[in-house]
Order: structure tokens, then sequence, then C-alpha cells
């Protein structure tokens, strides 16, 4: 009887955290159509609210950061704007929009940097990186298992010698495309081998060539919305890298990392 009990109480506390977090799904859900709502309604800063309120909740996607991005932007806010649709490219590489928004950005801010000549090597891996939607790169990279597992039960359980050789091809062909594209999805999904980006996301800050406030050390001055690449970082200070290669520290308050 009691083990009954305490079964039935295990399902009832099952059932509680499932309809708990339907809620919590369901209330996300209203708060990012409230945002989009809002946005249509010309009414920016709530649906800045509203999209920063899902993201609070631990939901993030290329398409919400884009989204902020948009309100972001027109609520006038420039480097939040720059900052969320990096992270959003961050997320989908191929979010043409997204990139579309931040060439036109960039034209607004105080800075203009003239990007050193990408090697021709890094560009292609760029591409490769950001060439398949997140979509089409996962179900790439199940299928190529289910080749590779579907080939190997091919060759253990056929008896024609073709079928055989068929199953050699999938588990070779599925080995490949799991190989390749997990590369892909290890680079997009955990940041492996990419650097570390952020965004100045103050009206202007000093770079100095020492962590340090002594204005005797300034080297030059950037401004909200720069995007830098961080090479180095401390609880105050970031050594940030400027698309031109210039090089210098800033306080870490001063830039949001993507």
């Amino acid at each position: 009887m009691r083990g009954w009990v305490r079964g039935l109480a295990a399902v009832l506390v099952w059932a509680g955290a499932l309809l708990g977090a339907s809620a919590a799904v369901a209330a996300q859900e209203e708060a990012y159509l409230q945002g989009n709502q809002l946005y249509q309604d010309g009414e920016f800063e709530g649906a800045v609210e509203s999209y920063r309120a899902v993201l609070a909740a631990g939901v993030e996607s290329a398409t919400l950061h884009y989204n902020l991005g948009n309100a972001l932007f027109k609520a006038g806010e420039l480097g939040p704007a720059i900052l969320s649709w990096e992270r959003a490219l961050a997320l989908d590489p191929g979010l043409a929009d997204a990139r579309s928004n931040l060439a036109l950005a960039r034209t607004l801010t105080v800075d203009d940097i003239e990007p050193l000549p990408t090697f021709w090597l890094v560009s292609a891996w760029r591409w490769w990186v950001g060439a398949l939607p997140r979509a089409v790169l996962l179900g790439a990279v199940a299928l190529g298992w289910f080749l590779v597992w579907g080939g190997v039960a091919g060759r253990i359980l056929a008896r024609r010698e073709g079928t055989r050789r068929a199953g050699t091809v999938a588990v070779v062909t599925g080995a490949v495309m799991v190989v390749v594209l997990g590369v892909n999805v290890a680079v997009r999904e955990f940041g492996v081998g990419q650097v570390r980006r952020g965004v100045i996301m103050v009206e202007a800050v000093a770079v100095r060539s020492a962590p340090t406030e002594d204005d005797n050390l300034t080297l030059f001055e950037i401004h909200e919305g720069t995007v830098v690449r961080i090479d180095q970082r401390t609880d105050s200070w970031a050594e940030v890298v400027l698309d031109d290669g210039k090089v210098g520290w800033v306080p870490t308050e001063a830039l949001e990392e993507v």
C-alpha cells in the first residue's frame, strides 16, 4: 500500500512539473508574440521589454535576437541593436537579414574602420561554417548517423554480396558526413575555434596601451556600436583588436561580449 502511495505521489510530482514547464513555455511564447505585436504597433520600447523577458527566461534563438535587434534599432539604441544582430549571426551565420541590417547599422557608427584583407582560407572557412541553415545541418548529421548504423546492420545481416557492398558505401558516406558536418556543428553550437567578439556599448571610450586609467597612455577613441575582437580579458579590462589591426585596452564595462 505504501509503495502504491509513493508511486502515485511520484506520478503527481512528475505531472505537476510537466504542467509547470508547459505553463512556462506558454508564457514565454505569449511574451514573444506580444513583442511582435508591439513592434508592429510601433511601440518599440515595449517590444524590447517583451523580447528581453523571453531571453531572461532562458529561451534563446537567432530569430529572437534578430527581432530584438530590430526593436532596439527602431528605439534608437544602436549599440545594443548591433549586439543583438551579432548574437543572431553567432547562432545562425546564414541569417541574411541580420547580416544586411548589420551592414546598414555600421554605416551609422562614428568609427569608420577599414578592415584588413582576410586570408582566402579564413574566408572560405567562414563561408563553410555559415553555408547551411542550422536545421538542415543538424538533419544532415542525423542522416549521416543513420547511414552509418544502417550500413553496419546491412553488412552484418545481408546475405548478398551486393547488399554488403552497399552497406560499406553507406558506412563510409555516413562517416564522412558525421565528421565533416559534425565539425561544423561543434564550431557553431559550442564556439570551438571561434574568436571572442564584443560590441562597444558606451558613447565613447579611450583605448589605452595598457590596462590602466592613465590618460597619457591613450592611443585613440572608439565609439558605440564598434565591433571588436577580444584577445584577453580580466575582471576590469579587455584587450581588444579592431578590424583594421589596431590593438589596445578598454574597461570591460564599456563593452558587451557577443
